[in-house]
């Protein structure tokens, strides 16, 4: 099949257009999917930089060549012995768990409790773009944060950068939730965020949140401790009650034990992330990682349908430009998300 790979880290230079990878390996409970359309989320070309290496090597087993991505829409071409809740020809969408290859081919094996149907007033290349950011998403909000749409009501949250493929997800599926929603972004970007039912918006460039906001339940920062001093602000701006939230999916947690290695880097991040707890003990302290979820994927498929949530595509390339999508995603200049077509 046709697919991106690397054969080492490094920058754009090292992906290859390599047009005889083999099929997936399909297992006992995976579906395998005929790819339509994929995505470039930042994580991807982070990951392609070496980002995370030693956690990843070892969930992959297989070091290089590496096939990235964590977005797939597509249709359904063959399904395992135990699988059950798919046959061939359905059309689906997901973001596949990170221990096998990933979705920058023609082919991908998905486990099916890991994709959900694709929304049918989507296109491939729209179903593509929600994935990984739904499910990024879903698990600081609801599993960090315990927002759910029977307690989401009323509540107050801030969104950083509210133009990015996290953030213009997060606002639309808080909004559709019924919580009361502030967001950051650039003077460029204030329209889209507006659009996007945001109740409250921050231009950064000249207005500190810090002096606008006060007294918010959960913080979902995407910017995380990259800007110094930037964590310290958002959890200024919380209820120090101990039920309020700063949930941060940018934090040391991979670049600790890159740094480390497995066997030092776990411990020495695990008392990071105790230290940081401790020291901000008024209120739920956490780091998020993506964690697929098909049932999640599922009900964030029913938003998509009724259009309480939309796709927000700044970009679109054929599979054969991802080095251009990839250098483009490294701008950090992406409204919404970078999607790949597969022809």
């Amino acid at each position: 099949m046709k697919a991106i790979t690397i054969n080492s880290y490094g920058s754009s230079e090292v992906l290859n257009l390599d047009t005889r990878q083999p099929l997936p390996v399909v297992g006992p409970h995976d579906i395998l999917v005929r790819n339509k359309a994929t995505s470039v989320n930042p994580i991807d070309v982070m990951k392609r930089e070496g980002y995370g290496r030693p956690v990843f090597e070892k969930k992959r087993q297989v070091k290089f060549p590496w096939i990235l991505g964590n977005d797939t829409a597509g249709i359904v071409e063959k399904v395992g012995k135990k699988a059950t809740r798919f046959k061939a020809g359905d059309e689906v969408f997901s973001a596949p768990g990170i221990h096998r290859q990933g979705t920058w081919a023609e082919y991908a094996a998905v486990d099916e409790k890991e994709a959900a149907f694709k929304p049918k007033n989507l296109s491939f290349e729209e179903a593509a773009s929600i994935p990984y950011v739904a499910m990024t998403s879903w698990k600081a909000l609801v599993h960090h944060a315990k927002i759910t749409p029977v307690k989401a009501s009323g509540k107050k949250v801030l969104v950083h950068a509210g133009s990015g493929g996290v953030g213009t997800f997060a606002i639309q599926l808080l909004k559709a939730w019924g919580c009361h929603v502030a967001a950051t972004c650039s003077t460029r970007n204030i329209e889209l965020v507006e659009e996007l039912g945001a109740d409250t918006i921050i231009d950064y460039t000249v207005t500190d949140f810090t002096r606008e906001l006060k007294d918010y339940d959960v913080v979902f920062d995407t910017i995380g401790h990259k800007v110094a001093g930037h964590e310290e602000k958002s959890i200024s701006i919380l209820k120090q009650n101990g039920t309020a939230a700063y949930v941060s999916i940018v934090h040391p947690m991979l670049s600790i034990i890159t740094d480390n290695g497995l066997l030092a880097g776990v411990p020495k991040m695990g008392l990071a992330l105790l230290s940081n707890k401790f020291k901000n003990r008024g209120i739920r302290y956490c780091w998020s990682v993506f964690s697929p979820n098909g049932k999640a994927l599922e009900q964030v498929r029913q938003h998509l349908e009724v259009q309480k949530i939309k796709p927000v595509i700044d970009r679109v390339y054929p599979l054969d430009q991802m080095a251009e999508a990839n250098t483009y995603v490294e701008t950090g200049r992406a409204r919404g998300k970078v999607v790949i077509r597969i022809d």
